[in-house]
């Protein structure tokens, strides 16, 4: 671990408390030299660092994202991958699997996407500081079974649980990967598949999470009406809501295929006993959304027939008490 990780590592474990220099040096067994240089640069990246003579240096949240400081505030010890700038981190998740960096479950984040996608291939607006653009990379036992669709509602619910104990608001879900505040989108999910040449099976899965915790500026018009963010100023730091993330999301993937979370997910689900269209394949389809069964899949009553979904993309929900245009 580098110098400037083991200095936050130590203010994470003291944080909000002065640390003298000569304390930090001896812990971390480095010149007083080398602590202020460190210091300087960690203040440079925007780092909220206060120093007071003869008492040492203060460290308090702020917003720019640190491995040490979310290790120490999660539970789970899977790794993180960090980066202020990716162009997807599901991109990114996706290549490590296949090249055989990535051999265990491990989180990735970036402050910045270049080339943010949801489904469809479609943009996903990720500009740095306002936003959270995480994966999970998640390689797969031989005989594994997958469930696309619990996957997917399971993700919604986990991030659902980490925002209510961080932000303290509820989120909605728009089938299948949306997710809804205050009639706005907010975030979504992107799940993808990583096959194996040899076997042509699946190897790994990568589960990507895009957040608007501020809503983004400069948005092109057509997305003016549809998206929003959570919060209108950022008081908790998005380490926090990472390590909540992380903890909601590791305790989920153990057990996802249970399906034990699909009350909660119904329960706030926008589209259910509402007129819907929805896409799937080449294929348009509307009618009421009647349920979402045991497996994640949309059911839709047409009138002249029942239709189970088990992946596509609701275009419109017809809900007149909200102004929602998604």
């Amino acid at each position: 671990m580098k110098t400037d990780e083991r200095i936050l590592q130590f203010f994470a474990e003291h944080e909000g408390e002065y640390v003298s220099g000569e304390t930090l040096a001896k812990a971390l067994d480095v010149s007083r030299a080398a602590v202020w240089k460190v210091i300087k640069k960690l203040i440079e990246q925007g780092h909220n660092i206060t120093s007071q003579r003869h008492v040492g240096y203060r460290y308090q949240s702020g917003q720019v994202l640190s491995v040490p400081m979310i290790n120490q505030l999660t539970k789970s010890d899977w790794p993180i991958r960090l980066f202020d700038t990716l162009d997807s981190t599901n991109t990114y998740a996706k290549e490590a699997l296949t090249n055989g960096d990535i051999l265990e479950p491990t989180m990735i984040v970036a402050n910045h996407q270049t080339a943010g996608r949801g489904r469809l291939g479609r943009q996903f607006v990720s500009p740095a500081e306002t936003g959270l653009y995480i994966s999970f990379a998640l390689p797969l036992e031989v005989g594994t079974k997958v469930v696309p669709g619990l996957l997917t509602t399971g993700t919604a619910v986990a991030v659902a649980r980490a925002i209510k104990k961080t932000l303290g608001i509820d989120l909605e879900f728009k089938w299948v990967n949306d997710l809804i505040f205050q009639s706005f989108k907010v975030g979504g999910i992107l799940t993808e598949g990583v096959m194996d040449f040899e076997s042509q099976g699946v190897s790994a899965i990568v589960v990507g999470i895009g957040l608007n915790l501020l809503r983004p500026k400069n948005l092109d018009a057509s997305l003016e009406n549809k998206v929003g963010g959570m919060v209108d100023k950022l008081t908790v730091s998005r380490n926090t809501i990472v390590a909540a993330i992380k903890d909601e999301f590791v305790a989920l993937y153990q057990t996802y295929n249970a399906g034990d979370f699909l009350e909660a997910y119904r329960m706030h689900n926008i589209v259910l006993d509402q007129i819907v269209t929805v896409k799937y394949g080449r294929n348009l389809v509307t009618g009421t959304a009647k349920s979402i069964n045991n497996q994640g899949y949309l059911i839709i009553d047409t009138g002249d027939d029942v239709i189970t979904i088990d992946s596509g993309e609701v275009l419109k929900v017809n809900l007149p008490e909200t102004i929602y245009r998604g």
